[in-house]
């Protein structure tokens, strides 16, 4: 469990990935050596996982979002392992979840556009080993994107 100085760093990590330690030390309300020490116990932990830049993929040219629902022929091991082994292996799936009810999964797609969603659609997913079912829902825009978490005080 986080204490209030490690959520304070934590916090201060995901506003800017970047800052120095002497930074976040200042936000905290401690010296660097602490700071510094709290940081590497967070990451050996596993709670800090990785430092990465946020990229806008509209500007990358990849302006379509969508959400597809897989529904899985067999949830047998091997099946959902074929499943998964492959979905890591497609680079246009920027995210992949086990859910519940209805669906197996949900997948979060970027591609250009429409077109080539259409393309990828029977393509790439109808053609998965396994895909009983397929449902899409388009992204029309972001309401709300935020990297925080409710950590609290």
């Amino acid at each position: 469990m986080l204490d209030k100085t490690d959520r304070k760093i934590v916090s201060a990590l995901i506003e800017d990935g970047r800052a120095s330690v002497e930074t976040v030390a200042d936000r905290v309300g401690l010296s660097p050596t602490p700071t510094r020490r709290r940081i590497r116990q967070l990451e050996e932990a596993g709670v800090i996982r990785a430092y990465r830049a946020d990229i806008d993929p509209d500007k990358c040219g990849l302006e379509l979002a969508i959400y597809v629902f897989i529904k899985l022929q067999s949830r047998d091991r091997e099946s959902i392992a074929r499943f998964e082994s492959r979905i890591m292996a497609l680079p246009e799936i920027q995210r992949c979840d086990l859910i519940t009810g209805a669906h197996d999964y949900i997948l979060t797609v970027r591609l250009p556009g429409m077109k080539d969603y259409n393309r990828y659609l029977r393509d790439i997913l109808a053609e998965m080993p396994g895909v009983f079912g397929i449902e899409t829902s388009v992204v029309i825009g972001p309401v709300k994107n935020t990297p925080h978490l409710p950590l609290g005080d």
